[in-house]
């Protein structure tokens, strides 16, 4: 058996630690893995890619560079990638029949031939498995543009059907649940669909939270006597960094709150800056770039932790949710059921979230926070094509999202939420009604002690359910499945396409922070 991956890049980047955790988690399995063979190809880039394997078992594999295969915005011959790859896996002794193409993010839009080039290999009898961790269609214009712009003067729903073809031997996989829905709604055959959660790797050995806490306040100059909620991540758009913003206005002297990293995108780097000044300005209790301080481990400074936070609006899967607890600590912030419902369905608790924070309209205006979320999700459709509905029209989305006077932080534009983290910060009066509308953070700054009991069950539920180990059976049994069903159906493009979109622009999963620059 011939497994080749395929993406577009071998960079220090999230899919890239995916498939080495999936090199680790087969090789878990030991005599079954041996009859494995393991083929990466890749666009040309692999920075870093043999430190992260070095010392840690894997199944035999090769790494080989494909011209075509990396980011590329403009539409080239599909058929010529085709072949480019179908070469690589004869020279590997590949064929159709003893062969699984597992292709990572075909279809989020960063090579605009990619889509064409599987769907010629998969007229040609390969067996490919689809893995989808991110979507074009989840409010990524630019990205969906990219796949449908120039072809051949085909409306866009046409070309995204073709973006995702349908055959017996062509399987998808996904993240979650909630992924697997949108595809059977638009259509993909729920045997040729299959969830493969990531795995959560170890964190490994902690130092001692108290040497942590101390060389912490020393490099950084945050109080060792304050609870500290650490936001292990970078700050992109999408991880709503004006809520964690206001956790900070409202902790106050309760809590500190740290972020990891910044972004490396340009697109990124505005937004974050002005989030980053206007910390700065009004002297909040919080600390940017934890991950950037010489002299500080990453082990240290989870360790120095008193909780995770996250105040994120959109996951492909959502591994904030299930990392702190290995780390021992608890997580607090903005939940979002439509990833966590699996992590729940499984075992794991997550008393400290909750899925909105209630801010009050009166502080900024009821029709100045309607109009500028219409005129965001209107400019955001115009993006993709479609026409935004009136104001009229739009009527019951802010009846249902306006709960007695109190929205969702989460729904304000950037420029209003920078208003309501001045405006609490500058009345104690108002940092209270909040903090009485929004019990859990209340809840959480009173109470520096998390519960032991919680954290003790969900790291269970962590290493029961999305260990390496969980990750390498299900790999297994999806490889041998696909290689033996038979070949029944002839390719085609998928016909419902339009409704994955339709899925993921539904207005009540619209944040503006998430496209504005």
């Amino acid at each position: 058996m011939l497994i080749a991956i395929v993406h577009h890049h071998l960079k220090r980047a999230g899919v890239t630690q995916v498939i080495a955790n999936h090199l680790r988690a087969l090789q878990l399995h030991g005599d079954e893995s041996d009859a494995l063979r393991v083929v990466i190809l890749h666009g040309g880039c692999q920075d870093g890619w043999p430190d992260r394997l070095a010392d840690v078992p894997t199944p035999e594999h090769h790494v080989r560079a494909i011209a075509g295969l990396d980011y590329d915005d403009q539409r080239r011959d599909g058929g010529e990638l085709a072949r480019l790859v179908q070469s690589a896996l004869y020279d590997l002794a590949g064929s159709p029949q003893s062969t699984v193409v597992h292709v990572h993010n075909h279809s989020l839009g960063k090579n605009a031939t990619l889509p064409s080039a599987l769907y010629r290999l998969a007229e040609d009898g390969w067996r490919l498995l689809l893995h989808l961790h991110d979507f074009a269609e989840d409010f990524r214009p630019e990205n969906y543009r990219r796949l449908t712009d120039g072809r051949d003067g085909k409306p866009p729903n046409e070309t995204m059907s073709e973006i995702y073809p349908t055959a017996s031997h062509v399987h998808y996989a996904v993240l979650n649940r909630r992924d697997a829905r949108v595809l059977s709604t638009a259509g993909i055959d729920p045997a040729q669909l299959h969830v493969l959660p990531n795995a959560v790797g170890d964190i490994g050995d902690l130092p001692s939270p108290q040497a942590a806490r101390r060389d912490l306040s020393r490099v950084c100059g945050i109080p060792r006597h304050c609870p500290l909620l650490l936001y292990p991540v970078r700050g992109i758009r999408r991880k709503n960094l004006g809520e964690a913003l206001l956790w900070s206005a409202l902790a106050r002297d309760r809590g500190h709150i740290g972020l990891t990293l910044p972004p490396t995108s340009p697109a990124e780097i505005p937004s974050y800056q002005r989030w980053k000044s206007q910390a700065a300005s009004l002297g909040l209790p919080m600390t940017f770039e934890l991950g950037c301080v010489s002299g500080l481990s990453y082990a240290e400074i989870v360790s120095a932790a008193d909780r995770m936070l996250t105040t994120s609006v959109a996951e492909g899967f959502g591994l904030v949710f299930l990392e702190s607890w290995l780390a021992g600590k608890s997580l607090a912030g903005r939940d979002l059921p439509e990833i966590t419902a699996d992590f729940v369905a499984a075992g794991l608790r997550l008393e400290e979230l909750d899925s909105r924070l209630a801010v009050p309209l009166d502080w900024i205006g009821a029709s100045r926070w309607e109009h500028e979320f219409h005129q965001a999700y209107a400019a955001t459709l115009s993006r993709f094509g479609r026409a935004a509905p009136s104001p009229a029209a739009f009527r019951h989305v802010f009846d249902e999202l306006n709960r007695d006077g109190w929205v969702d932080f989460a729904t304000l534009s950037s420029a209003l939420q920078h208003e309501m983290v001045e405006s609490v910060d500058a009345s104690s009066e108002r940092r209270d009604r909040a903090l009485a509308q929004n019990p859990r953070i209340a809840q959480v700054l009173d109470d520096p002690t998390p519960s032991q009991e919680t954290i003790a069950v969900n790291e269970r539920v962590v290493r029961q359910n999305y260990s390496l180990a969980a990750c390498g059976r299900r790999l297994l049994d999806l490889y041998r499945d696909i290689l033996a069903r038979p070949m029944t159906s002839d390719v085609r493009p998928l016909a419902g396409s339009k409704r994955i979109l339709d899925e993921f622009l539904k207005p009540e999963r619209f944040h503006p922070v998430r496209v504005e620059p």
